[in-house]
């Protein structure tokens, strides 16, 4: 009798088929990430990263209320790079983030290799359609860091809390990631102590080897990272302006707390809390899956908790990106190991979570500058570079040279690179908080403009006379600049908000030169 023809399934090619489909997807969502419009804070880092690359000392020549990571990472592309290709520092979270995708893919809490796919297909569908969106693409610590907590959670935390087998390398990996978290944000530290709480208290075979693996990929992070601190960095600066300032004088002005922690843990769908009543329903299913299936309650609650650390400002914007990707990892994952069992529930599943991904998305605007994706693309492709086209570049290029330093204030760091120039040194910006912290500097470590300006004056000053979150005007916080701009510098008669010192303007153009006021500059 002829042998019956059995009938070939395509399951098992399913899963690697969605996986290079979503490689491709994420893939163009990056490029186009590259030419989306820049944001401050990214800004900021860009700018440090060159300043480093040219001989400035982080936290002394070029000082940020940020973390080292990020102008390490900033820095290292600059190596290779300047203002006139600065876009290419968002390559650092694209890397980043692949290198997240990797680690969902080789995490030792999922055993089937199609069910590995599945996981890295729907972890990767969900990054790319809010790649642009929530700021994914921008060289910031907020990708850093949810890039870091997603590795601590696939390689190490998870692995250990679900009993499963975590190698030599997947232990040192995922030690070194809990290790930077700190080191990204200083607030990011609660997590990154509940973190190795969890590997503490899971006792396993071979207990003391495991914690001795995760010490070892510790302790070389943080080695690297202060062996790079002491040749481009002054730690005495990080703690005074990335500590205490940010603790002491910049947490008055924001609202930070449980209240506001409780708010933003309350579905709405908003376009503007659409991204993070995403990740709220991600974290909550991630969670209660992790809880049914441990049998370490407490150890999940560490990891529950410390994934929440992240949304402790109880921001809906940019900021939350951290916690995003926390919540998405620890969502993707259990789904996918709970139905690892089940091909084709897990298929079903992973197909449904991409596209409720994606058509949640759609209606959501962008957080650093409230567009939706349709005015995003009108936007068009505008790469973060020098550019000698704008009005006021080519008058601070006319009147400063390449190697000289301007000043901008109160915030812009967007008119640096575009023009070519380095900051003043200590400052790059000029804020209300930061005025505060000038009358109370931390262990000598003092930074006033007001005292600093008039001794060390820059050809060029670019000055924007707008209320800083339409709150504190210039004038509130910083009258001894309004004065120097007053007496040492002309303000440019067709770029307003540029302002040149007087011996660099020709002399016959002084005889008109009236005072500035604040008025002045509102025009």
């Amino acid at each position: 009798m002829p042998t019956p023809m059995r009938r070939m399934s395509f399951l098992p090619f399913c899963g690697p088929f969605l996986a290079v489909l979503a490689v491709l997807y994420f893939g163009l969502k990056t490029f186009f990430g590259l030419g989306a419009p820049s944001f401050g804070d990214e800004s900021g880092h860009i700018l440090g990263g060159l300043a480093i690359v040219r001989g400035d000392i982080l936290y002394r020549d070029y000082i940020d209320a940020h973390g080292p990571l990020i102008f390490a990472l900033s820095w290292l592309v600059g190596l290779v790079t300047d203002f006139r290709h600065a876009y290419l520092m968002r390559l650092i979270p694209v890397v980043c983030t692949m290198a997240s995708a990797v680690a969902v893919f080789l995490s030792p809490a999922l055993k089937k290799p199609s069910v590995r796919c599945l996981a890295t297909a729907a972890w990767l569908v969900a990054m790319g359609v809010q790649w642009t969106i929530q700021a994914f693409n921008m060289d910031s610590y907020w990708t850093i860091g949810g890039d870091l907590l997603a590795g601590a959670i696939t390689l190490l935390v998870l692995p250990v809390l679900l009993g499963e087998e975590v190698g030599c390398w997947q232990a040192r990996c995922g030690g070194a990631c809990i290790a930077l978290l700190p080191l990204t944000a200083y607030s990011f530290g609660p997590t990154a102590v509940l973190l190795g709480l969890v590997v503490i208290a899971v006792r396993r075979p071979a207990y003391w080897n495991g914690i001795l693996q995760v010490l070892l990929g510790a302790g070389a992070a943080l080695a690297l990272s202060g062996l790079w601190m002491t040749v481009y960095g002054d730690l005495g600066g990080m703690i005074a302006y990335h500590f205490v300032a940010n603790q002491f004088y910049y947490a008055p002005y924001i609202d930070v707390g449980l209240g506001t922690l409780f708010l933003s843990l309350v579905p709405s769908f908003r376009p503007d809390t659409t991204i993070q009543s995403l990740a709220v329903i991600c974290f909550v299913i991630g969670s209660l899956l992790v809880l049914a299936t441990s049998r370490h309650r407490l150890a999940a609650l560490l990891l529950i908790g410390g994934v929440l650390m992240m949304q402790v400002r109880g921001a809906f914007g940019f900021q939350d990106g951290t916690f995003i990707m926390g919540a998405l990892t620890l969502c993707v994952l259990m789904m996918m190991r709970v139905l690892q069992s089940y091909g084709r529930a897990a298929h079903c599943i992973a197909l449904v979570f991409c596209a409720l991904y994606v058509i949640g998305v759609r209606h959501a605007v962008s957080s650093p500058h409230g567009m939706t994706r349709q005015q995003l693309r009108q936007a068009g492709f505008h790469p973060i570079r020098e550019n000698r086209d704008v009005g006021f570049v080519k008058a601070i290029q006319t009147h400063s040279r390449p190697d000289e330093r301007i000043l901008v204030i109160p915030y812009n760091p967007d008119v640096y690179i575009y023009a070519g120039r380095l900051s003043m040194k200590k400052y790059h910006e000029y804020l209300p908080w930061e005025a505060d912290y000038a009358h109370h500097p931390w262990g000598g470590y003092e930074r006033d403009l007001c005292h600093d300006l008039p001794q060390d004056l820059p050809p060029v000053i670019y000055f924007d006379d707008y209320h800083v979150w339409g709150r504190w005007a210039p004038a509130d916080f910083m009258p001894c600049v309004l004065k120097v701009l007053a007496q040492d510098y002309q303000r440019d008669p067709v770029e307003k908000s540029v302002y040149i010192r007087r011996d660099r303007v020709d002399p016959a153009a002084l005889k008109d030169a009236g005072p500035i006021s604040s008025s002045q500059n509102r025009n």
